[in-house]
């Protein structure tokens, strides 16, 4: 058998297969929650269903009220929530205390999907954007 180049092989399997809409179907997959749902970036792209606001609150309670609400919202089915800690900027020499807290208690909850810091738009670093992970 005559050896074959790499460009060979690939012509020959770019013949028998449509590599774009196999990219499309696994991007659109993994776009896609298991139920049919909404993808991530049209969660993304939505506003917040419900808000937090931890302003005043000591560590602790809002360690807490954080916890309770995230369990609440995914109960209800929301799937994108928003969380304002403040800037920290009220806090002793001035450093933030409740939004590195809570970012790591939502990064190791098994309800988020993903956290991020808002645009300057929706709030800036004093709130968080939550998106949560689908019911089961």
């Amino acid at each position: 058998m005559a050896k074959q180049s790499f460009a060979d092989i690939y012509s020959m399997w770019e013949s028998t297969h449509d590599e774009a809409k196999a990219l499309s179907k696994r991007a659109s997959a993994d776009d896609r929650g298991h139920e049919g749902g909404p993808s991530i970036n049209e969660i993304r792209r939505m506003p917040a269903q419900e808000e937090l606001d931890l302003h005043e609150m000591r560590l602790e309670d809002a360690v807490r009220a954080t916890t309770e609400f995230l369990e609440a919202s995914r109960r209800r089915g929301l799937r994108k929530v928003r969380i304002v800690t403040g800037k920290g900027i009220h806090s002793e020499n001035g450093e933030a205390v409740l939004r590195p807290a809570i970012i790591g208690l939502c990064k190791n909850s098994s309800l988020v999907r993903e956290v991020s810091v808002h645009k300057a738009s929706e709030g800036g670093s004093g709130a968080l954007t939550v998106i949560l992970k689908a019911g089961k």
